[in-house]
């Protein structure tokens, strides 16, 4: 493989890496702490999708039922979400977010306003569209190596 590639991709990396470590550092004041990185993924899930079921929940964090469980009580215990019995069929329950659950979404809205106006809006138009295309070409190529990883 090429070294000058290889360098050049760690430098991004390292820059991207430096730069997400000096905005936590900046707004950890704000940020939820007490989230482990799966209970951050389980309400990323709800707040994208909206109310699901227990077994939708596991197929989409690539988990099994009981582990969404255990994830489940510990997030209604300290408000985050809650379970509802499905109108259409009373053996079904739903999780959903629950108060602190829209609170954490509405603070993670608030730091990002704060993040574009301090920061992103002192980079021109050209440049983050630039950027814009360069991820979403990188999401791009991603997703089209996993999906044929998939069918292997």
């Amino acid at each position: 493989m090429d070294k000058e590639l290889v360098h050049l991709i760690k430098e991004i990396n390292q820059v991207e890496y430096e730069t997400n470590l000096m905005l936590t550092e900046e707004f950890s004041s704000v940020f939820d702490e007490t989230l482990t990185a799966k209970q951050t993924v389980f309400l990323n899930l709800l707040h994208s999708k909206g109310p699901l079921q227990t077994y939708e929940l596991a197929k989409l964090m690539g988990t099994s039922a009981s582990a969404v469980s255990q994830l489940v009580n510990r997030l209604e215990q300290e408000s985050y979400i809650k379970r509802t019995m499905s109108k259409k069929d009373r053996r079904e329950v739903i999780i959903e977010l629950d108060e602190r659950g829209y609170l954490y979404f509405q603070k993670q809205e608030e730091i990002e306003l704060a993040i574009i106006y301090k920061y992103y809006t002192r980079l021109n138009r050209e440049d983050l569209s630039q950027l814009k295309d360069i991820l979403s070409k990188l999401h791009s190529i991603v997703l089209e190596e996993q999906k044929k990883n998939k069918r292997s």
